[in-house]
This record gives structure tokens, sequence and C-alpha cells, in this order.
């Protein structure tokens, strides 16, 4: 297991013979080789660490967005309750929908909001900030105290992983597991998109999103087979 330390934290990622899994739990259901055959010459441009970082990277990007959105709404005099509801949306539509917004582009904003420190340092900055109206009014801002409440719960929700754990119970219980999951869609676009980037893009997409069906049937038969 390779280890790239991000501040405090130690990213890892680990190549299985069937699929490359990481420290933030995510099991992406294609191999090294699965990424140079059909997208070849892809990882002599950039290393299959730096790609699936991204990808882990966009996987949370919904959290660290739609909480700083909560903060810019709230400091531009947004209703709290309104704000929270507009940031509420805003993750729903982006966590079912991050692959369409993968960017190579964009990639390391994603990062910086998924580093831990820095959604921290900035939320807890927004929060004391809410607590100081005399000082937020003296520059013509105007936030209730009801956003730092609002601000506490959003953060748990996203943040400490309330929201997503919550959804996955939802779909697992009564809309069964995905037929491509969420991390493997995200790393298939993000592969797409460098392939773009690099023109070296080969028209075996659709062969890829097999490759990614199978692996994943593959661990179903095997985890049914037990």
């Amino acid at each position: 297991m390779e280890n790239f330390k991000r501040g405090r934290f130690d990213w890892q990622m680990l190549e299985l013979p069937d699929g490359i899994t990481t420290s933030n739990g995510n099991w992406y259901h294609i191999t090294r080789e699965g990424i140079e055959k059909y997208v070849p010459g892809l990882l002599d441009k950039r290393p299959l660490e730096y790609i699936i970082q991204e990808a882990d990277a966009w996987v949370k990007s919904s959290d660290g967005l739609a909480l700083m959105l909560y903060f810019i709404l709230v400091y531009v005099s947004v209703d709290p309750l309104l704000a929270t509801g507009i940031s509420l949306v805003f993750y729903f539509l982006w966590y079912f929908n991050t692959s369409v917004f993968v960017n190579v582009t964009a990639s390391p904003i994603a990062k910086i909001l998924n580093k831990d420190g820095v959604v921290y340092t900035i939320s807890a900055l927004c929060l004391i900030g809410i607590t100081l109206q005399e000082m937020a009014l003296g520059i013509g801002i105007s936030i209730e105290f009801s956003a730092l409440w609002y601000g506490l719960a959003l953060f748990f929700m996203y943040k400490v992983g309330l929201l997503n754990l919550a959804i996955q119970y939802v779909q697992s219980k009564f809309f069964g597991k995905a037929k491509i999951p969420k991390q493997n869609r995200i790393l298939n676009m993000l592969l797409i998109r460098y392939g773009m980037k690099h023109g070296i893009l080969t028209g075996k997409v659709a062969k890829m999103e097999n490759e990614l069906i199978r692996v994943t049937n593959y661990h179903k038969e095997k985890k049914n087979n037990k």
C-alpha cells in the first residue's frame, strides 16, 4: 500500500488483482492493466496514484461544495433556512450526478475541498463570524444567529458523513446496488476526460464500461457463492 501525505492525513491506495481500493473506503473495479488496455499510454502521462486520488476527491466533492455554498449564501444575507434548503438540494443533485460534472481542470478544487483541514478551518471561521454579529454589522453583513445552528447541523451531515450513510442505507434497502457504483462512474469519466485532454482516447469507452460491469458482477457472484 502506497502512502501520500496530505497534512496529517495519509492517503493510501492498494492495488489488488481484481481492483483498486483506497483509504477513503472507495473500491474501483478496474486494474492498472485494464486502464492501460482501454486508454493506452495515459499512465505514461499521469501516474495511476494521481488519477485515483483525483477520483477519490470527486467522489466526496458534494460534501465540501454543498457546505461552502451554505456559508456563501448566509454571508450574502440569504435566510438561513432557505440557504439550508438550497444547500441540500445542491448536495443531492451533485451527489447523484457527480460523474457529469467531472472535469480535469476543476480537479484541483475538488482535491482542496477534500482536505479536512481546509474545510474545518473555513467552517470554523465562518461559524465564528456568525457569532460576531456586531463586527459583521460593522462591515455591512447581516446574518441571523440561527445560521450558526443550521451550519453546525449541515457540517455534521456532510463532513461527518451522516447524510451519505443515510443515502447508502436507503439505496441498499429499497433500490438495491447500482449497476455501476458511483466511484466507478466517476473514475470512468475522469479517464475519458484525461484521454481527451491528451489526445489518446481510443473509442473503446463502451468496452471500459463493460469491463467495469464484468468485474462488478464477478464480485457479486463471488460473494453469493460464499
